[in-house]
């Protein structure tokens, strides 16, 4: 996935103030980014459909502008904080039925990509790395007819699953650009089948992601539309295999002026095969969850193009067997 997009706006900004389509400029780190974050997100959650009524796909974590533009040839640094509260009624974790969960989520998402300056079958070329770390808060309760209420709580601060992003290709033709990219995510993350709470998820994630994106240079409006399909392994300390996940973000942003723009973003998701084995004690659930909210791109002229600053608050609005949640994300990139 790729925060990366964001990060290629300096390009853009520039594109807008020389009246340039800005097709024909690119965000080399959209995929590297956009990976990490989604690694990030099969850190800490409780299983309902989907281990820890979660999995390694961070909602939102496609892009907030021009995801799919190509990138200029170069390094991109880059750096994402996610913030996710959510609950779920029930969910399995570590091999346990959980009730009435609360999470808090706090991530730093570092990221890097390089884009070559050869192309590659006609289209540019990027490789990129995220290596997500940070802290999390789960409450449960349960309450019982005769004995009460029962309640626990335990936290972690840890490395959060790693993600790899192998290849990325971008392509423009007049004001539209396209994405194909494989993003591996690697169980590098902390886990312990004793917590509760867990940064990593103890399973491989191979997401393939495709992006286009439309941007109308004299009206500074632009359109996005991420999807993707994420295939996991299986989680062998708790027999645990998440079913086969669809997913598709999306943002329409307008620039008010050179170096400002507001938008909505928003995504979909949808568990199109059922959890499977010993561990998966609640069945053949599938997750199904919506989400929407604003956000902003913030191109300071102070830093020549240079930087690219970007935020948005999403809000589910239907979550089902996953956690219902509000995230936030302020993020910032460096083209170098």
């Amino acid at each position: 996935m790729n925060y990366a997009g964001t990060w290629s706006w300096p390009h853009a900004g520039r594109n807008l103030r020389r009246g340039v389509t800005m097709a024909k400029t690119m965000k080399g780190l959209a995929v590297s980014a956009l990976v990490a974050v989604i690694m990030a997100f099969g850190h800490a959650s409780p299983a309902k459909a989907a281990e820890g009524a979660a999995s390694h796909y961070l909602p939102g974590a496609a892009g907030d502008i021009l995801i799919a533009q190509p990138p200029k040839p170069g390094w991109l640094a880059g750096a994402m904080l996610w913030y996710q509260a959510g609950d779920v009624n029930r969910a399995v974790l570590q091999g346990r039925v959980n009730f009435s969960l609360d999470l808090d989520l706090f991530l730093a998402i570092p990221s890097a990509t390089y884009t070559f300056e050869q192309s590659v079958l006609g289209g540019t070329y990027t490789v990129g790395i995220a290596v997500p770390f940070g802290y999390a808060n789960l409450d449960s309760r349960l309450d019982f007819p005769i004995l009460g209420v029962r309640e626990a709580s335990e936290d972690s601060f840890d490395l959060s699953d790693m993600v790899f992003t192998p290849v990325q290709l971008n392509w423009t033709v007049g004001s539209f650009s396209f994405k194909l990219a494989e993003n591996i995510i690697a169980p590098t993350g902390g886990y312990d089948t004793s917590d509760y709470v867990n940064l990593g998820r103890n399973y491989w994630s191979f997401d393939t992601v495709a992006a286009v994106s439309w941007f109308h240079a004299k009206t500074g409006t632009g359109v996005d539309l991420a999807p993707g399909i994420m295939v996991n392994t299986e989680n062998d300390k708790t027999d645990y295999k998440t079913g086969t996940e669809f997913h598709l973000d999306f943002t329409a942003n307008q620039f008010l002026s050179e170096s400002f723009a507001v938008g909505i973003k928003g995504y979909w998701y949808q568990q199109i095969s059922g959890d499977s084995g010993s561990g998966a004690v609640l069945g053949d659930f599938k997750s199904e969850a919506f989400g929407i909210g604003p956000g902003f791109v913030w191109i300071p002229k102070s830093a020549g193009g240079g930087l690219t600053v970007l935020g948005k608050w999403i809000h589910d609005f239907h979550a089902k067997n996953r956690f219902d949640s509000d995230y936030f994300t302020l993020a910032a990139g460096w083209k170098f």
